[in-house]
């Protein structure tokens, strides 16, 4: 039996720049039962650009005994280390430690191309870490990464950038990036036995059992601390409003966005370690609330499966909700018409800077919060969904319906084919993978009826056609194009609630799938062309309510 340690293992943080300064004095060895290097130059770069982006890259575990005077290599760089009795010896960590090492004390390597994974330059344009490119000289705006750690090695690179008046912002972003090396903080346990044995079971057990904490375990243990209020409690209790299962990680960007934090980053890099989360998260979860309330009361959005862009949307209206938990009426109107122009106009797409600008023009003035949101969603130049057979419909060659096209088909209520009871979308998606199933299968496909005789068009039509598919549960038994196809056939009300109607059903039973799915088409195009309309609302008055437009008496 392994013997137990006599005291327990010391917990701290080393910032990056602390880490590296041990590393220079000689104080960081690694042990000889340490496997070889095998990160790639993708992994180095990755582990970088985590660091930048605040990102955890996991705990360090360190052996503290004495050691020798050797020469000691990181990577590139090469440590004449005295003896020391305090020597830090990476049971758990060599390969995060030699990158660190590697790239931010790369022997001096100027404007000369790099020739080893751990070159690495800041680009100040895009803000992204690149390699060398081949054997070309960097262009000036790179900043080679060497000279980051040290705040007076970096002001030196910047006082001879020769675009240093021309781009401020370049300066601004150097500094950002120094400033999030250095301060980086990594976890660490600090272990002191004189047993090697006991450290090598130790290692053993940390790479071949277990999981890596995720981001959102990490930030309950340091910022919640509570098992009673944590974020996987909070979207268990989501769960009760029938929106399908928010996503740990989906909380989590929006406690950072009402904390009023740059939500499309990691945190670490943004919080201080006696941070408090505990009140934000519990804002977090009413506000949260509210918004999946106006989704399904007010946007016609029932089921998170059905939301474009969640990480961007629900988080944005959960900001806007924190900020204005009670809107009035015409604020709600104004709201919806907001949510789905960015649906029509961009899908919810955002860059990161355009999504804080978003935030930016939410303020604690309700109707203004409104109308500067309204005022950064110009009208389209032209109302595709009104032109002659939908020329520009979203995803047309996608092997589901887009969007716009799923929630105009729930607009129409759809019932069960067999029972004829209406639906309740949350249900069938909460039980469902999908909940949009094709009615006419794919040329070819196992399902594929021999009846069918496939036309020129035909795969072109059924592969990625938004109009051949329904809203439905699955059927134990017989599938949609079955019961379509029955005897006798389903009522016209229900087709009616799938826009299909008895003279469609004609294309199938004759076994031409191109002419069923033209004359669904017909069918369809003025239901989807009214639903955009009634949500967008592009060519009414987006005023404020009244009440905000009565000036006070006594006003001047």
């Amino acid at each position: 039996m392994p013997s137990p340690l006599t005291r327990r293992p010391e917990t701290k943080s080393f910032s990056i720049e602390d880490l590296l300064d041990r590393v220079r004095r000689g104080e960081v060895r690694i042990p000889d039962f340490q496997r070889p290097l095998r990160w790639t130059a993708e992994d180095v770069r990755d582990l970088l650009d985590s660091v930048y982006r605040g990102y955890p890259i996991g705990t360090l575990l360190f052996w503290r005994r004495e050691a020798p005077a050797a020469s000691v290599s990181f990577g590139p760089v090469r440590i004449d280390a005295p003896s020391t009795s305090q020597g830090l010896w990476a049971v758990d960590g060599q390969q995060r430690v030699t990158a660190l090492a590697g790239v931010l004390l790369h022997p001096a390597y100027g404007d000369e191309p790099g020739r080893d994974d751990f070159h690495l330059y800041f680009d100040l344009e895009t803000e992204e870490l690149l390699p060398p490119s081949g054997d070309a000289a960097p262009p000036p705006h790179w900043l080679p990464m060497n000279e980051v750690l040290d705040s007076e090695s970096l002001l030196n690179w910047l006082n001879r950038y020769p675009s240093r008046e021309a781009h401020p912002e370049h300066i601004r972003a150097a500094i950002r990036l120094g400033k999030a090396i250095r301060e980086y903080q990594v976890p660490a346990y600090v272990v002191d036995t004189t047993d090697e044995k006991v450290l090598r079971i130790i290692f053993k057990r940390l790479n071949t059992a277990g999981r890596p904490l995720t981001d959102e375990e990490v930030f309950n243990a340091l910022y919640v601390g509570s098992r009673s209020l944590s974020l996987e409690s909070v979207t268990q209790g989501l769960r009760e409003l029938g929106f399908g299962a928010v996503p740990e990680s989906l909380l989590l960007r929006a406690v950072l966005a009402v904390r009023g934090l740059d939500f499309t980053r990691g945190y670490q890099q943004q919080l201080r370690q006696d941070d408090d989360f505990t009140e934000t998260v519990q804002r977090t979860e009413r506000a949260m609330r509210d918004a999946i309330v106006f989704l399904k009361r007010d946007a016609f959005i029932p089921h998170l499966k059905l939301l474009p862009v969640p990480e961007n949307s629900l988080v944005l209206l959960t900001r806007f909700f924190q900020l204005h938990p009670e809107p009035s009426p015409r604020s709600r109107e104004l709201l919806s018409r907001w949510f789905w122009r960015h649906v029509v106009f961009g899908g919810w797409v955002l860059k990161p800077a355009e999504a804080l600008e978003v935030v930016s023009a939410m303020r604690s003035d309700e109707e203004r919060s409104i109308q500067a949101l309204l005022a950064q969603v110009p009208s389209p130049l032209i109302r595709w969904w009104m032109e002659s057979g939908l020329p520009v419909i979203p995803n047309p060659g996608g092997t589901q319906p887009p969007l716009v096209m799923r929630t105009a088909l729930l607009s129409l209520q759809p019932r069960h084919l067999v029972t004829g009871a209406v639906l309740d979308p949350g249900a069938v998606l909460d039980a469902e993978p999908d909940g949009f199933v094709p009615i006419v299968p794919l040329p070819g496909s196992p399902e594929w009826p021999l009846s069918m005789v496939p036309g020129p068009r035909t795969f072109r039509l059924v592969g990625g056609a938004p109009f051949n598919y329904l809203f439905h549960p699955s059927l134990a038994g017989p599938s949609p194009l079955a019961v379509l196809q029955g005897q006798p056939p389903p009522d016209a009300e229900v087709l009616a609630s799938h826009g299909l109607t008895p003279a469609m059903l004609d294309g199938l039973a004759q076994g031409t799938p191109d002419l069923f799915l033209q004359r669904r088409r017909v069918q369809l195009e003025p239901v989807l062309r009214q639903f955009i309309e009634a949500r967008t609302r592009w060519e009414d008055s987006d005023r404020p309510s009244l009440q905000s437009m009565i000036i006070d008496d006594g006003e001047d």
